[in-house]
């Protein structure tokens, strides 16, 4: 695994570099009322992408951080309901004792034993009669 990160790290640094010899020429940008010194192409692209990532991970990092207070919040909450059901647990339990439903025993499933289908009760008493 660490041999395929490095020959994926390779590959990348000789793209950027065959980049960068590509686009040597020389720009100057301006911003309104101020122009920079001619640089190459490839820093102001490099820049433009510095500084776009950069934003990025700022907006990621305050989505993170608005989450996780709701996430805290949440939490605070859920603490604060299971405390108050907890007491309510016990104050049901002080008013009227639990007490446990008597358990039936298991009833056969349909069909099964012990129980007769419409077809053989139909059958029966035919069979009866063919007999006597």
């Amino acid at each position: 695994m660490a041999i395929l990160k490095l020959l994926v790290g390779l590959v990348v640094v000789f793209l950027l570099v065959v980049f960068a010899i590509a686009n040597m020429e020389a720009v100057a940008v301006s911003f309104y009322f101020y122009k920079t010194p001619a640089i190459p192409l490839f820093v102001v692209i490099f820049i433009s992408l510095l500084l776009g990532v950069m934003l990025a991970w700022v907006l990621v990092v305050g989505e993170q951080l608005r989450l996780r207070n709701q996430l805290r919040a949440r939490d605070r909450r859920i603490k604060e309901l299971e405390k108050e059901l907890e007491s309510l647990e016990g104050r049901l339990a002080k008013v009227a004792p639990q007490e446990r439903p008597q358990e039936e025993p298991p009833q056969p499933p349909p069909g099964g034993e012990g129980e007769e289908t419409a077809s053989t009760a139909l059958q029966m008493p035919q069979e009866e009669s063919q007999e006597g």
